[in-house]
């Protein structure tokens, strides 16, 4: 999956998808009886969630790693530290402390929700969540990655298409010129035997005087 930027692609999966299905700020199960202690820290290089202590006491300080916040019960990222690996263009960011950060997943709707029903309201395109402004196109990096995945899906299939449909064209214009080229070499081995033959008109010799005996 290529949403631009790095991605780093672990078993056959790629780190976005873990990041997108993990639970995050449960407790860790290293450090139990530390304070602080939920899994909110993210390893790009491993794959996996951790907490704020695994960082200092592991390997993963020396790997890529983002930090996930909560911002109205729902996870969040900070959109400078997501941004070096995700090209998150197109998202609706929300101030955080002062920070932008955009949300890992759709929030959910509410059931009576007129706003996006408006005429003329900004809407995001996979799930149809309203969006404050333009030119957001989604509301969360999970709208965006399904979105870009199709995209390229179709691309893909468009691609292959044309391959075939090139390889069909070529294959069918050389069937017609070696059948071009046979029946001509018909047609010529057919007309040479009926050609009537030239008179050759031989030249007569030099004539030769005898001998003097």
């Amino acid at each position: 999956m290529l949403i631009g930027g790095k991605i780093r692609v672990m078993n056959g999966v790629d780190w976005i998808e873990n990041l997108l299905n993990i639970k995050f700020f449960e407790s860790c199960g290293y450090h139990r009886e530390v304070r602080r202690n939920e899994k909110n820290m993210f390893c790009i290089d491993c794959n996996l969630c951790f907490c704020k202590h695994c960082v200092s006491s592991s390997s993963h300080c020396f790997h890529e790693w983002l930090q996930i916040c909560k911002y109205v019960y729902h996870d969040v990222v900070r959109l400078h530290e997501i941004q070096k690996h995700l090209n998150c263009s197109e998202i609706q960011t929300y101030k955080i402390n002062g920070e932008k950060a955009i949300h890992l997943n759709p929030r959910p709707q509410s059931k009576d929700n007129k706003t996006s029903k408006l005429k003329g309201s900004v809407t995001c395109e996979a799930c149809g969540r309203h969006l404050q402004d333009l030119p957001n196109r989604f509301c969360s990096i999970a709208c965006k990655v399904s979105i870009d995945a199709n995209i390229c899906k179709e691309r893909q299939k468009k691609y292959i298409s044309n391959q075939i449909t090139k390889f069909d064209h070529s294959n069918e214009n050389e069937s017609c010129i070696s059948l071009n080229e046979s029946s001509e070499l018909i047609q010529t081995w057919c007309i040479s035997p009926l050609k009537p033959k030239k008179n050759l008109h031989k030249r007569k010799g030099v004539p030769r005087r005898a001998p003097i005996s």
